[in-house]
């Protein structure tokens, strides 16, 4: 998925040692998620939070988490790791960025 120039995202990937954050940015606000590296399988780990915070704790953007979900999730894998895919566990609040 590429940014819709008619509205504008990116995705920012900071990394500190074996964790860090992604953050989510777009004119209307940003939203950030805490990673780390995994074991096995997987690769990396995001918190994205539980489901039902999502509207209070990232008001500008209620109704679409899965839409900024999937586009995090899309972009961590075209950048950071390309052979991989990503599992969105929407419930919880994980993405996992797993092998092959």
């Amino acid at each position: 998925m590429t940014p819709d120039p008619a509205s504008p995202w990116r995705v920012e990937i900071v990394e500190h040692g074996r964790s860090g954050r992604v953050v989510y940015q777009e004119a209307a606000g940003q939203v950030a998620f805490h990673w780390e590296f995994s074991g096995g399988d997987a690769i990396a780990s995001l918190w994205v939070g539980a489901a039902e915070h999502w509207n209070s704790r990232v008001p500008w953007a209620a109704g679409r988490r899965a839409e900024i979900l999937e586009r995090v999730a899309l972009e961590v894998v075209r950048r950071r790791a390309p052979s991989c895919r990503a599992l969105i566990e929407a419930r919880p609040g994980f993405i996992e960025i797993r092998a092959g």
